[in-house]
């Protein structure tokens, strides 16, 4: 009965993998990062159909089935080797997507990888690693089989304490860093542990696989919200947020509408690369300046950014502390101009606005009259420049 649920696991993992490898596939998209997904997905895959492979045959007396025991589990040891291997590779990638790995480095880490598969190799006829007693055709683990845990689970926990340090220092909302801890944290660590325990329990390539999955879903819920070169909310998340919220009268509603000055001049001087560096640069301090806010950021289009703020304080202690708000995000952007070393100012103009009302017209209304306190802030600007 054990066998037979084992052996229905791994094949709905293997379906599910398979699933996750056609999707990839199917974007056609040359970035890194799925590339490596690809990969990882195929080779876990393949882990889970050569362990259940393993165990249709292990056991089993006859001499066809001795020698692909043999086989099966060879590859199977050097697949999983490297599967780990790619598991770090993809953490790296997926929690430094602006930071492409040197190949110095990925040389280096591939060493363990290499040093394992020479001894899985070499164990077909030294049984350092791994032997199949030739009588009863059983699998058994070799007297130097810790070296392949020491490499396997040696990337997937240098993958776990790399993303715990990128969770701890993480300025996402907490349910993405919850997201972190559970994927690249918890789900290695405990299903490693468990096997480490009991060998015959093997579930790290399972979980792993169910990690790819949550990994997946997540990317593509982030592609539909959030803008894909700033990384805040898009212009719909923006939308069906507003309103949403134009019926809770719990909260005071304050909406910054946020403009790059004269951005089309930077685009023609300075080319669209310098622009996209302007517009991420924008977003990133717009992050910082409110970050203790309970508020949402989106870029509304081009080089027009929105913040909608919801405070429980009365309007009045609201509107004060827009206007101080409005003056950090100015202070903060010449601070930044002082020292980035840009041949060109990166300014911005701020309006906003605050919900009188509590209805979809109330909404449209707020972004109407912070469109229009932003158009005043950039006049005034326009003429301190020019005059």
């Amino acid at each position: 009965m054990e066998f037979f649920y084992f052996v229905e696991a791994n094949a709905l993992s293997i379906m599910l993998g398979c699933w996750l490898a056609l999707m990839v596939k199917k974007e056609g998209t040359l970035r890194a990062s799925n590339q490596i997904f690809f990969r990882m997905a195929i080779c876990t895959t393949a882990v889970l159909a050569l362990e259940a492979s393993c165990s249709l045959v292990n056991g089993r007396a006859e001499n066809s089935f001795y020698f692909s025991n043999i086989i099966l589990n060879a590859i199977r040891l050097v697949l999983a080797a490297y599967a780990s291997y790619t598991w770090l590779l993809y953490t790296l990638h997926f929690l430094r997507p602006k930071q492409s790995l040197p190949k110095r480095i990925r040389h280096l880490m591939l060493i363990p990888f290499v040093i394992v598969s020479i001894f899985v190799l070499v164990s077909v006829f030294t049984r350092w690693i791994f032997y199949v007693d030739k009588y009863t055709n059983l699998y058994t683990r070799g007297k130097f089989c810790f070296i392949h845990m020491i490499a396997t689970y040696g990337y997937l926990g240098s993958a776990s304490c790399f993303a715990l340090f990128k969770t701890i220092k993480c300025r996402r909302s907490n349910k993405m860093c919850c997201t972190y801890i559970l994927v690249f944290v918890m789900v290695p660590i405990v299903s490693g542990i468990i096997t480490t325990i009991n060998p015959y329990f093997n579930i790290v390539w399972i979980f792993i696989l169910i990690s790819l999955f949550v990994l997946f879903t997540q990317v593509q819920f982030s592609q539909i919200v959030r803008d894909g070169l700033t990384g805040v909310n898009n212009r719909n998340s923006f939308d069906n947020y507003i309103y949403s919220i134009s019926d809770d009268k719990a909260f005071s509603s304050c909406l910054f509408m946020i403009d790059i000055n004269f951005f089309k001049d930077i685009n023609d001087t300075y080319g669209h690369p310098e622009g996209d560096q302007a517009l991420e640069q924008t977003a990133k301090i717009l992050s910082q300046i409110f970050k203790e806010e309970n508020c949402m950021i989106a870029r509304y289009g081009g080089d027009e950014f929105a913040v909608l703020i919801l405070s429980p304080d009365p309007m009045q202690k609201v509107s004060v502390n827009a206007e101080a708000l409005r003056l950090a995000l100015y202070k903060a952007f010449a601070e930044y101009n002082s020292s980035s070393g840009k041949p060109y100012e990166l300014t911005i103009s701020a309006g906003y606005s605050f919900m009188m009302g509590r209805d979809e017209a109330a909404a449209q209304e707020l972004i109407k009259s912070s469109d229009t306190d932003l158009y005043r802030e950039k006049q005034r600007i326009h003429n301190i420049r020019f005059s």
